[in-house]
């Protein structure tokens, strides 16, 4: 019994020792060590079976059957001990790219996998919705904000993707964009999701946190989708993954100057790997799959999306997609940016003209010009039209038409054109009711989009007060009018209001 006493003890010992020595090392000291010990366990192990059928090991003086069988089970024990050790560190240095990692980190990287743990310490957790939330107290306050968008984006995705989200994601917040990355494994990233744990990671204080919330849930909602059709998670090209994300959240080809983005081969975009490492200083595969993406749904509809994800494989997804657009991947990759920028370059010059009928004071035609934008544009397009068509009626000095056809658009809009929208009905109501003004400026600086840093609140008070006189002359010195109609119509009539004071 002795003898078993000091062999429990020595697995102790050994184990302690792996860790330590394991746990100090990166992925290949690791696996080199642990494979020193793996090899020192199977000669045990083949030591204790002859052991076993003498009945004694004399090289390690154990002289009886019950002293061969407890080093079997010490070797059999300390193997399973190394290589749990080995899984461990190999994952976290494997998964995260940092080889300094503290063993405590370590461990806590691969609990986050498998538990409901945070990969960082001290963190507080809740749940809100059937979403669970890791943060720090001082970001407790940006739970509100993910959870509202997060409602709204969650009736969008199911309705789109045919999905239920009933619970199950966590969301994990990131004091600082190192700890990011250090967690992704990867330099200059603005989040991720994890697949392994259904968990999107992300700084919230982050200035486009609605974009890469929306973008890291696109990715939660395509893995609602494979596990509601039982289909693998690599079924789909990484870039058509990535595509669809950035799509959601909202990205336009408005803000790419298509003439100078580059493109490779979408095979050489097909892994997560090759994804990662495509980048350079002038490629970005950001921008190929968001524009790929968006040129196949202007094409054909978002209906598409869901049907390309049934895809059973990654040969499966180029079969559909190359018979829905009638020609091979690889044409398609030398003409769809092509298109894209005639199709932009088009839109430009229908604006270009729809102004130019304006300032000839053709308003029909420029009218008509706007409502065929309306009808072939994408949101931004059909956005700028609006504007088009209240600049027609500012024209003309039709205010009540035009502060109608913008809160519908406020009303029926986007919310990244909230704040700019409310600013101009703001403007456009200083000819109907000065105290509307006022309430729609203070509504657009509610907004999430609101980023003016000139205190229009309180020029827009005075001109409500007995200082109006002092308000519109702020107005108008500080040059706070946005809307050039409004600009000139406004000060001819301060002129008539205020004699000799403009």
């Amino acid at each position: 019994m002795g003898i078993l006493i000091k062999q429990f003890i020595l697995l102790i010992v050994c184990s302690w020792l792996a860790f330590f020595l394991v746990f100090n090392q990166g992925l290949l000291g690791g696996l080199l060590i642990s494979g020193v010990f793996l090899i020192i366990c199977t000669a045990l192990f083949i030591a204790s079976i002859i052991g076993v059928v003498k009945g004694k090991v004399e090289l390690l003086k154990l002289n009886t059957v019950l002293g061969a069988a407890g080093l079997m089970t010490f070797s059999i024990l300390l193997g399973i001990m190394v290589t749990s050790i080995a899984l461990i560190n190999s994952f976290a240095v494997y998964t995260t790219g940092d080889e300094s990692q503290s063993s405590e980190k370590k461990i806590r990287v691969f609990a986050s996998r498998i538990f409901d743990v945070p990969s960082q310490a001290a963190l507080l957790k809740t749940e809100k919705n059937g979403i669970t939330y890791f943060y720090a107290e001082n970001n407790k306050n940006e739970i509100d904000k993910m959870d509202e968008l997060l409602q709204l984006e969650r009736e969008k995705f199911n309705s789109t993707f045919g999905t239920n989200d009933e619970g199950g994601l966590t969301i994990e917040f990131h004091e600082d964009y190192r700890s990011l990355e250090s967690g992704y494994g990867s330099e200059e990233v603005a989040g991720y999701y994890d697949l392994s744990n259904k968990r999107i990671h992300l700084v919230p204080t982050d200035e486009n946190w609605e974009l890469i919330l929306v973008h890291e849930y696109s990715h939660y909602q395509s893995h609602l989708f494979s596990d509601q059709y039982v289909l693998s998670i690599t079924r789909i090209p990484s870039w058509f993954e990535e595509g669809i994300a950035d799509y959601f959240a909202g990205e336009s080809s408005m803000w790419y100057d298509l003439e100078n983005v580059e493109t490779i081969a979408f095979h050489d975009l097909d892994s997560q790997d090759d994804y990662d490492n495509a980048a350079t200083d002038s490629y970005d595969p950001y921008a190929q799959s968001f524009l790929a993406v968006e040129s196949i749904v202007d094409a054909y509809g978002e209906a598409i999306i869901p049907d390309l994800l049934e895809s059973q494989s990654i040969g499966g997804f180029y079969k559909k997609l190359e018979k829905l657009i009638g020609m091979d991947i690889e044409e398609y990759e030398q003409i769809f940016l092509e298109k894209m920028l005639t199709d932009q370059q088009q839109v430009a010059a229908m604006f270009d003209l729809g102004y130019q009928q304006l300032e000839s004071k053709n308003y029909e035609e420029a009218k008509l010009v706007a409502e065929n934008i309306q009808e072939s544009g994408d949101i931004y397009d059909i956005d700028a039209a609006i504007w088009l068509q209240v600049d027609i009626m500012l024209a003309q000095e039709k205010y009540e038409a035009a502060a109608a056809l913008l809160s519908q658009k406020i009303d029926q809009g986007q919310e990244e054109f909230q704040a700019e929208d409310l600013l101009l009905l703001a403007e456009i109501y200083l000819f109907i009711d000065p105290q509307l003004s006022l309430e729609a400026a203070k509504r657009a600086e509610k907004s999430d989009f609101y980023f003016y840093e000139e205190d229009l609140i309180s020029v827009y008070q005075q001109i409500n007060s007995e200082n109006k006189l002092v308000g519109y002359k702020r107005l108008v010195e500080e040059e706070l009018l946005y809307n050039p109609y409004v600009a000139n119509q406004l000060i001819e009539k301060l002129k008539n209001d205020f004699p000799n004071e403009f």
